[in-house]
């Protein structure tokens, strides 16, 4: 005869906590105040496996809600890091040293020092590089978005094919 299944402070908190996942059994029995196999023998029990679910379940609910599951959410990051990056270009094509550089006002010029040679005849030359990270970054935020908003199409290759059809009399036979 099964015996009913009575809720208690105790089984609450441990059923919450096997659903939150950080604790390991043993570490959740010793918080509760039971032995680990009671933990697992409660495990056993429909209601107690249903309430774990169940706070699994809002769990989900509100990462969804709040979380970068929401599509919102990832766009506004997307746009935010997006706006911080043109940022960065802006006040490079401000900078007064990059108004001489060919390129500078874009803001897409990284300035780097180089020291060459030794001695009396070194010398320190600037270097100024196209910034590729930035740009490829700039480039998948600009895909990320595209896609998680439904613009965004993959290249098909379409190869078309031509048919001839040939006329074929007895004579040709």
């Amino acid at each position: 005869m099964n015996a009913v299944f009575k809720w208690s402070d105790e089984r609450r908190t441990a059923a919450l906590r096997l659903a939150e996942g950080n604790l390991t059994d043993a570490q959740i029995a010793t918080e509760v105040g039971v032995c680990r196999r009671t933990i697992w023998s409660w495990k056993q029990i429909p209601e107690f496996s249903a309430t774990i679910e169940s706070h699994l379940e809002e769990f989900r609910q509100e990462v969804r809600r709040r979380g970068l599951a929401s599509r919102e959410r990832r766009i506004r990051a997307l746009n935010d890091r997006w706006d911080r990056l043109q940022r960065i270009m802006e006040e490079r094509a401000a900078d007064p040293k990059m108004a001489e550089v060919p390129g500078g006002a874009t803001g897409l010029l990284l300035h780097n020092v180089k020291g060459v040679g030794a001695g009396e005849k070194a010398k320190v030359l600037d270097l100024y590089t196209v910034d590729t990270g930035l740009l490829k970054e700039l480039r998948e935020l600009e895909k990320q978005a595209a896609q998680e908003l439904g613009q965004w199409v993959e290249r098909q290759e379409v190869r078309q094919l031509t048919k001839a059809y040939v006329t074929v009399g007895p004579d040709d036979l």
